[in-house]
């Protein structure tokens, strides 16, 4: 039996050794510990699609949810309209930080659009819920 065990703990040790890990190490000195990133929250309530859309043209709907914008990202052709309408079951709003265009508040069911004629990123916000991250962007090629 204490021959097993003596296998068991030599087999354990050469196997750590042969991985690079030492069983009782702490970090090397003079070197500080990668802190891992935080993980990604996501909304129960958040969409299961692409947060970029392809070039798009015409007209074109981003759904506002409780704290989303689907999609976020959407990449349009210069002349594109873009309706916002709000799926979620509270207020919602549409504003640039460029102020170029803002809507009012908006309930449930209701809706904003606004027509792209210049090339350009514009970032955007709900004013009650950027906090919460419900920030989107469109880009105009």
């Amino acid at each position: 039996m204490r021959a097993l065990v003596s296998l068991c703990v030599i087999g354990a040790l050469a196997s750590a050794c042969a991985s690079g890990v030492t069983p009782s190490a702490g970090p090397p000195t003079g070197t500080r510990p990668i802190a891992p990133s935080a993980p990604a929250v996501a909304s129960a309530t958040a969409p299961a699609t692409p947060a970029t859309s392809a070039l798009t043209t015409g007209t074109v709907t981003v759904q506002m949810g409780d704290h989303f914008y689907d999609p976020a990202r959407l990449v349009v052709a210069r002349g594109t309209t873009v309706v916002w309408k709000n799926v979620g079951i509270t207020v919602h709003d549409v504003t640039s930080y460029d102020g170029s265009f803002r809507s009012s508040t908006m309930g449930p069911g209701n809706t904003f659009s606004y027509t792209f004629a210049r090339p350009g990123r514009y970032p955007y916000y709900c004013t009650p819920h950027a906090g919460d991250g419900m920030i989107g962007e469109v880009i105009v090629e």
